[in-house]
């Protein structure tokens, strides 16, 4: 039961993650649209448009990273461990997910303490606290925590899936047991 609450409690987060996500991306392309066609068809510039196209890319970037974590989508990281030999291939994948952890709690420290220390400053054009923009830090800390212990511990897969395989999601339940997705 205790796993089948996890998978389910993970499964809720990763669609919020990703709703939350694409809906930021939208609204970024909303706003950078109107922030063009006000300039270049009504003359005028709206001082929040850039304010908040810069907050949410922010945010997106932040989110992308634990997602990114989540599905094994880094470059840099497949990059460098594909070309590893057998052994330190191995050592690696199991140590990565210990890594990227500390580099999660490292945001979660540091980007609550920016939070807290920018909460009575505000954003000039919009008004909003600047601890909005320094809040993505701290969330995506703890996401990116989260997927690299469930990697560690092997909750969910530490190899990325094969792109030509039906595995589906690297969140996905081993095969055999109920899928809640």
């Amino acid at each position: 039961m205790p796993a089948r609450a996890l998978r389910l409690g993970l499964v809720v987060v990763d669609r919020t993650t990703d709703a939350l996500t694409l809906l930021g991306l939208v609204a970024m392309v909303l706003v950078v649209s109107w922030q063009v066609f006000a300039r270049f068809v009504l003359g005028f510039t709206p001082g929040w448009a850039s304010e908040v196209a810069l907050l949410l890319l922010c945010w997106l970037a932040f989110l992308g990273i634990a997602k990114g974590i989540r599905e094994h989508s880094h470059i840099a990281v497949g990059f460098v461990v594909d070309r590893l030999p057998g052994i330190l291939r191995a050592v690696a994948i199991r140590i990565a997910p210990a890594l990227m952890a500390a580099f999660g709690g490292y945001l979660v420290i540091q980007g609550g303490e920016f939070t807290q220390l920018m909460m009575y400053s505000t954003l000039p054009a919009t008004g909003l606290p600047t601890s909005v923009q320094y809040a993505a830090m701290p969330v995506a800390g703890v996401l990116i925590v989260v997927y690299s212990l469930l990697q560690l511990f092997g909750l969910i897969p530490l190899d990325p899936p094969d792109p030509g395989s039906d595995a589906g999601t690297a969140g996905s339940a081993p095969s055999g047991e109920g899928d809640d997705r």
